[in-house]
């Protein structure tokens, strides 16, 4: 099966995170394929494994959820202008495991030993998936994640840690036409968002988004309840733990209010290590060989990479193929760099 064509059939095998019956379907077609390529395949709940050489020295991740849910793909079909290939999840990621499949295929019989995971629920935080990362991770001398780079011609070899949080404020109800009557959820909701924002720290990289709000039952009720989601990052472990004591350290400003907050650190940071370094050095010294021309960059996002560098081993992420508009309805990715990107991708399963 020609990449394309594989891409196609990974598009349209639609599957979102959290759909069991989608999720074993698209699991059964990839084991199917790695075996044709001389894997052994289990699978760790929905997690599968392709193992060749009886071991993991090296590690490939991927994952096989998209946001995209059950049926996108009749509004958005999959389609082909040019070198761009249109389709939900073609970017992310469906085409970093062509990439992934297709490397294995070009180098044969792996010269070391290798495994590739790809994950079920990347997309949600990998809740499930953290743990087999971490484990497969510690047996592996180096880890490569087919995540899309960044910015194009480039490589990823550091990430921001991520955070989740929920912020609940509880004041007291009352009849909006008596004044000065009940305590406002909201406008404590207001002044707690201003103090988020605050927390920002542009020089350090630290960044605070209050994504979405929410409270009250009435036009002409005090609000007794209301709430935000937040979405906390930062490149290092020391700020993710000061920015955490600090939405968790949050203060009411109206008297009587209270404050609860919920959630916490989902992704620690990928951090830009000396072996990580010199495992990168390596990697772009072989793409120079290949008459490929890239750099390193870091990214604001997360991804599995992060699970696999907090334990240690040095990672190299941002392999998979170039394109645009992940999440979004024009997601395209470039057909000429899921070749290419296999080209490298083979030669760092022999050369690496």
């Amino acid at each position: 099966m020609r990449p394309v064509e594989l891409l196609r059939h990974l598009v349209e095998l639609e599957s979102p995170t959290g759909d069991a019956v989608r999720m074993a379907h698209i699991g059964r077609f990839l084991e199917a394929e790695f075996e044709g390529l001389g894997g052994k395949v289990t699978m760790d709940g929905p997690h599968l494994i392709a193992e060749f050489g009886g071991g993991g020295q090296m590690l490939l991740i991927g994952h096989m959820d998209t946001v995209w849910p059950a049926g996108t793909i009749a509004r958005l079909p999959f389609r082909v202008e040019g070198d761009l290939a249109h389709g939900p999840g073609s970017l992310d990621m469906k085409g970093g495991l062509v990439v992934g499949l297709e490397a294995i295929r070009r180098s044969g019989a792996p010269k070391r030993p290798l495994r590739m995971l790809i994950t079920a629920d990347e997309e949600v935080g990998s809740p499930s998936g953290r743990p087999v990362v971490e484990r497969l991770a510690k047996e592996a001398e180096v880890v490569l994640v087919l995540e899309p780079p960044v910015k194009n011609g480039t490589i990823t070899t550091q990430r921001s840690g991520l955070a989740r949080y929920q912020l609940y404020v509880d004041g007291l109800a009352a009849h909006a036409g008596h004044q000065n009557g009940g305590i406002s959820a909201i406008e404590e909701l207001a002044h707690q968002t201003l103090a988020l924002r605050k927390l920002v720290d542009r020089e350090r990289g630290i960044r605070v988004n209050v994504g979405q709000i929410g409270g009250g039952t009435g036009d002409n009720v005090v609000a007794a309840h209301a709430w935000a989601r937040i979405d906390a990052r930062a490149w290092t472990t020391p700020d993710q733990r000061e920015l955490e004591d600090a939405i968790r350290g949050l203060q009411p400003v109206a008297e009587g209010a209270t404050l609860t907050v919920t959630g916490g650190i989902t992704r620690p940071p990928m951090i830009r290590s000396q072996q990580g370094v010199e495992v990168a050095e390596r990697v772009l010294d072989i793409a120079e060989g290949l008459g490929m021309t890239l750099a390193e960059h870091a990214s604001g996002g997360g991804s599995d990479g992060n699970f696999a560098a907090a334990v240690g081993t040095p990672v190299v992420d941002g392999l998979g193929p170039i394109g645009a508009g992940a999440h979004a309805d024009e997601e395209r990715v470039s057909l000429g760099s899921i070749d290419q990107r296999a080209d490298l991708l083979a030669a760092l399963i022999e050369r690496l």
